[in-house]
């Protein structure tokens, strides 16, 4: 889990991006029987982002399509590891390459006609941001769509965490002699056998 500890590991190379994700798709196959419970709270995260789907759509385009300055050709974002995540547990298409690799360089997923990743496979950053005409588009919504939207957000936002601690912790060796034989962290002393 080490090439996990930041998440400038996944804008690396494409080999890096690929070595990342080979290794989090390993890890769910060998902790597949004790990671029920993650999966599940990975299937709710699908279920909250679909229900809020059809509002960011609408939202999308109702300003996208005019604004001169498009977030997805300015945004610094990038796929991180609760994303990774979401996308293994959840059998989403992974993504080719990171959104963008170097901080320098646009969304290779946009296209003239807006992203071309499917909304599931997309950083949760590109979902969730809404720009200010979007917000004051929002805010014309009845109270009830504007509740459920910020529910789902809250909840979405809880579950990423708690997925990404269980899965951590799941994965993670219990002990650290699970990992380093006590003959090498325990320095032999005269007179001790082991």
């Amino acid at each position: 889990m080490a090439i996990f500890n930041t998440d400038s590991y996944l804008r690396a190379s494409f080999s890096s991006w690929r070595e990342a994700n080979q290794t989090v798709d390993c890890l769910i196959q060998r902790h597949a029987s004790n990671l029920s419970h993650v999966a599940a709270r990975a299937k709710n995260i699908q279920y909250q982002m679909a229900s809020i789907f059809p509002l960011m759509d609408a939202l999308c385009s109702r300003t996208c399509p005019w604004c001169p300055d498009s977030c997805c050709t300015g945004a610094k974002v990038w796929i991180d590891f609760s994303d990774v995540l979401f996308i293994h547990l959840t059998g989403q298409p992974v993504p080719r390459t990171q959104v963008i690799p170097h901080m320098k360089d646009v969304c290779h997923y946009l296209e003239p006609k807006g992203c071309t990743l499917p909304r599931m496979s997309r950083p949760w950053v590109c979902t969730r941001y809404l720009c200010p005409t979007q917000m004051a588009s929002l805010r014309r919504e009845s109270g009830r769509v504007q509740e459920a939207f910020n529910r789902s957000l809250q909840t979405i936002r809880v579950e990423r965490k708690e997925m990404e601690d269980a899965f951590v912790w799941v994965t993670s060796p219990s002990t650290l002699s699970d990992v380093i034989p006590a003959s090498d962290v325990i320095p032999a002393k005269a007179g001790i056998h082991r």
